[in-house]
């Protein structure tokens, strides 16, 4: 399955693109199935295709993942060891499941392609906080 041009990964080398494909894992889960939880190792992060998938800790949900092309399970981009919160599919939802490590070779092997995600993600986690501010300020 080909990255669609409207994701993460648009304006970025084609061939890059492409071996990330063969990366990805294509998974669908049902409504209220469980992605990952915190606490689980942070080796995959995901690019929804459809559907929704909230971020939640204990009882708080802090942030849904609704827009095709959105990456969530971040904490595998940053180098964190374990994930910081659970996500669990809002409804039945289709993702791209990739894995850390060898993602993390290919963009070391490509920099400008690595410093256009890394600004991409920038830009995605900048909007996730101002979303999150704006749902919880009274």
């Amino acid at each position: 399955m080909l990255l669609k041009q409207g994701d993460l990964f648009w304006g970025m080398n084609i061939d890059f693109v492409k071996k990330v494909t063969d990366q990805t894992e294509h998974i669908s889960y049902k409504e209220g199935e469980k992605l990952f939880k915190v606490g689980d190792p942070a080796s995959f992060f995901y690019i929804l295709l459809k559907g929704s998938v909230t971020m939640e800790r204990g009882r708080g949900r802090w942030y849904t993942a609704k827009h095709a092309g959105e990456l969530f399970g971040w904490s595998a981009l940053i180098h964190r060891d374990d994930f910081a919160a659970s996500a669990v599919a809002d409804m039945d939802s289709e993702v791209l499941k990739i894995e850390r490590d060898p993602f993390l070779e290919l963009l070391e092997s490509s920099p400008p392609d690595k410093a256009q995600l890394y600004e991409k993600l920038a830009r995605m986690l900048g909007n996730q906080l101002l979303d999150v501010y704006m749902n919880t300020a009274s």
